[in-house]
Order: structure tokens, then C-alpha cells, then sequence
């Protein structure tokens, strides 16, 4: 099975077929399932905190005396037992949640994805010397690839190279998401339908897919 990017220039009209070489690679999704999981995990920022009973302020004196009141022995007021004092096994902010992602399975889920999507035929390339500044034209051009798709316009994500940023200034209030190809993120990608690629990001991913 030959699998094939399809170039599209500014209108959308075909213009040729890019390789993309996939053919021999055997899906993996389970393996895709894991590295979507541990990327999900790595960004995961643990924000709530509860201080225990040597972070609450004040309690450095002994409330009362340790007999002759009849009421029960305190040392602080810090105590969870009080209120306004510690608390007892709550929320922690130093809670580490990465998890290790080997280069292999990166590879290997990156060309799961990539694949999938090319056996949808929703894998597209936009010719070398495209420039979209107006954010109308960008519209255009993914409303013409939402009628051609069936996809909605929400669920494209575009891949670019740094050198092709300027060009994609139309792109960025079109309502789609926008990645850098050099700092591939395989969770962005499993979230949308269709893939916008520019040459030099499907070079770049060839480049990937060949020499791992």
C-alpha cells in the first residue's frame, strides 16, 4: 500500500502526490496509548498545596500549661486537631508526575499517528512559496478543506518549520492549531482529524520516520 501526501496550493487544487514512507510499518496503538499518556502526564502541574502543621504561622507558645487546668495537653496551635492549624495528609505541590518516554516509542507513535491519519487521506501538504498574512484567506482555504474532508475546521492542525512562521501569519485567528514541527508533540496531533503540513515540515518528518 502506497502511502501519499496530497499537495494542495492556495485553492486547494491538487497539484502532485508527496512520499511519505509508511508502507512496511505495523500500527501501534497500545504503544501510541502509552506515549499520548506519559506526554499528558509530563505537562501536568501539581497547583494545589496544603500546609502542614510546621508552615501555618504563630503556635510557638504552649496554650496552657501541661496540668492543673483539667482540659486535655496541647503544644501548639498549630495542631490539625485545631482549627486554623495544619492539615493532615492533604494536597502537595512537590508530587512529581513525569514519566519517561523512550526515543524508540516516541518514533514508533509518532509513526502510528502519522499513518493513521494517511490511511484517512487527511494527511495535506501546501505547495513550497505559500504566504497567507490575511486571516480571511486562511478561512477560505480550510472551508474548502472541511467541504472536501468532512472534518471540521477545529479539527486541523497545521505543522510548520521555523523559516515558514512569517508565512502563516493568516493561520493564526483561523481557529485551528498551530505546531512546530522540531518540537513534535504526539498527543496535539492524536487530538485532530486533519494534518496541514508545510514542505519543510513533511521533510523534516521524513527525516524522522527514515533514520529511526
Amino acid at each position: 500500500m502506497s502511502l501519499t501526501v496530497t499537495i494542495f496550493n492556495e485553492k486547494l487544487d491538487k497539484k502532485d502526490d508527496a512520499f511519505l514512507s509508511l508502507e512496511n510499518f505495523t500500527l501501534k496503538p497500545k504503544l501510541l496509548s502509552q506515549v499520548v499518556r506519559a506526554e499528558l502526564s509530563n505537562i501536568r502541574v501539581s497547583r494545589a498545596h496544603a500546609k502542614i502543621r510546621s508552615e501555618v504561622s504563630g503556635g510557638g507558645k504552649k496554650p496552657w500549661k501541661q496540668k492543673g487546668t483539667g482540659r486535655a495537653r496541647h503544644g501548639s496551635t498549630r495542631s490539625p486537631i485545631w482549627v486554623g492549624g495544619g492539615t493532615t495528609h492533604g494536597p502537595r505541590n512537590v508530587r512529581n508526575w513525569h514519566l519517561k518516554i523512550n526515543k524508540t516509542a516516541r518514533i514508533s507513535s509518532l509513526k502510528t499517528i502519522l499513518k493513521d491519519r494517511l490511511i484517512d487521506n487527511s494527511v495535506f501538504e501546501l505547495t513550497k512559496g505559500f504566504d497567507f498574512p490575511k486571516t480571511s484567506h486562511s478561512v477560505e482555504l480550510l472551508q474548502n478543506l472541511e467541504t472536501k474532508t468532512g472534518n471540521k475546521i477545529r479539527q486541523t492542525i497545521l505543522l510548520y518549520t521555523t523559516v515558514e512562521k512569517l508565512n502563516l501569519r493568516g493561520f493564526v485567528n483561523a481557529g485551528i492549531s498551530l505546531l512546530n514541527a522540531s518540537n513534535i508533540k504526539i498527543y496535539k496531533i492524536v487530538a485532530h482529524k486533519n494534518v496541514i503540513l508545510t514542505s519543510g515540515a513533511r521533510e523534516l518528518l521524513e527525516e524522522r520516520v527514515l533514520n529511526s
